[in-house]
C-alpha cells in the first residue's frame, strides 16, 4: 500500500470514528467509504436474501449445529463477524 493510500484510508477511518464518537449520524457515503477501506477488497458477506447452502458447524460448546436445525418458521438471521481474535 502506498503512503497516499494509507493517508486516504486513515482519513476515511478517522472521519467515520469521529462521527460515531460524537453521536452524529454517519452519512451513507461515509459509511460506504469506511466499509471499502476496512475490508480492502473483501466482500462483507452474502447479499441480504441470499440463500445459504446447508451446513453443520460446532457451536461454542462443541455441539454440532446444522442450518436446518436452527431455522425457525420465520427463517434465520445469520450474522457474519470477522475477528482476528478467533
Amino acid at each position: 500500500m502506498s503512503t497516499t493510500d494509507l493517508e486516504t484510508k486513515t482519513r476515511i477511518m478517522r472521519e467515520f470514528y469521529r462521527l460515531r464518537a460524537s453521536g452524529q449520524p454517519v452519512p451513507p457515503e461515509v459509511y460506504t467509504r469506511f466499509v471499502a477501506v476496512t475490508n480492502e477488497g473483501f466482500t462483507t458477506g452474502p447479499e441480504i436474501g441470499t440463500r445459504v447452502p446447508e451446513f453443520t458447524l460446532p457451536d461454542q460448546n462443541g455441539k454440532a449445529r446444522a442450518l436446518g436445525d436452527l431455522t425457525g418458521p420465520d427463517g434465520l438471521l445469520l450474522v457474519f463477524y470477522r475477528s482476528a481474535d478467533w
